[in-house]
C-alpha cells in the first residue's frame, strides 16, 4: 500500500519545464517518471525563511551516504530534515553531485545561450510563487544516472527508469517544492529525449 492514499494536487510538468507549489508538514508528494529515462531537479526551501533549504553538501555528511534512500531524509542549511524518502519504487539513482544545468552548460556543451534549463525552471517558479533567491542551490538530481567509477571520474549515463517508476516524499516543514523535468539533450542525462513528469500531492 502506497504512502500516498489522498491525493489533493496533481501537477503535470511538461518535458524542459518547472513547477512550484507550496507543502504543508505531513504531506506527501509521489513524483513519477511518466515515460522513463527521465531525471527531475528538485529543490525545497522552508517556507518561513527560504535561506533555510535542502543542502546537498548538507544532507551527505547528515545520512554518511552520497545520497538518501527509502528510510532517509534530505537536510537543510541548518542541518534539520526537510523532506524525507519514504517509497522508492525505481531503479534507486538519486544524485546529490552535479549542479543544475543553466545556460554556462549548454554553451560549454555548444547548444545556443537561449536553451532551457534546470536553472531557469527553478527561478521561473520561484517567481510565480512570488519569491525569489539570489543563487541557485544545488538540486537533489532524482532518477538521475551519474556513475561515479572506482577511479573517482564520472560517467554520465541515462537513467535506468521505466515508465511509471516513481518516489514518495514526506515533508518535514512547511515549505515550497520546486521541480524541474530536465531538458538536458546534449549527452545522455535524459536518454537524449526530455520527457514529463507527474507530481501528486496529498495524504
Amino acid at each position: 500500500m502506497t504512502s500516498l492514499s489522498v491525493v489533493n494536487q496533481r501537477i503535470h510538468v511538461p518535458a524542459r519545464t518547472g513547477k512550484g507549489f507550496v507543502a504543508a508538514k505531513g504531506d506527501a508528494i509521489r513524483i513519477t517518471d511518466l515515460k522513463g529515462h527521465q531525471p527531475v531537479d528538485f529543490w525545497a526551501l522552508n517556507k518561513s525563511d527560504i535561506y533555510e533549504h535542502l543542502s546537498c553538501e548538507h544532507t551527505k555528511p547528515s545520512i554518511e551516504k552520497l545520497f538518501p534512500h527509502a528510510g532517509d531524509s534530505a537536510y537543510t542549511t541548518h542541518r534539520r530534515p526537510i523532506v524525507t524518502l519514504v517509497e522508492d519504487h525505481s531503479p534507486g539513482q538519486h544524485d546529490m553531485q552535479f549542479a543544475a544545468c543553466d545556460k554556462w552548460r549548454y554553451l560549454e556543451l555548444g547548444a545556443s545561450e537561449d536553451h532551457e534549463s534546470c536553472q531557469d525552471n527553478f527561478h521561473k517558479a520561484l517567481n510565480a510563487l512570488g519569491i525569489s533567491l539570489p543563487y541557485t542551490p544545488q538540486p537533489w538530481n532524482l532518477f538521475t544516472n551519474f556513475f561515479i567509477n572506482a577511479d573517482g571520474s564520472f560517467t554520465v549515463k541515462a537513467p535506468d527508469t521505466k515508465p511509471g517508476d516513481y518516489i514518495v516524499l514526506r515533508v518535514e516543514m512547511d515549505s515550497y517544492v520546486v521541480v524541474s523535468a530536465c531538458p538536458q539533450d546534449m549527452n545522455e542525462t535524459c536518454g537524449g529525449t526530455p520527457t514529463e513528469i507527474l507530481l501528486e500531492v496529498g495524504s
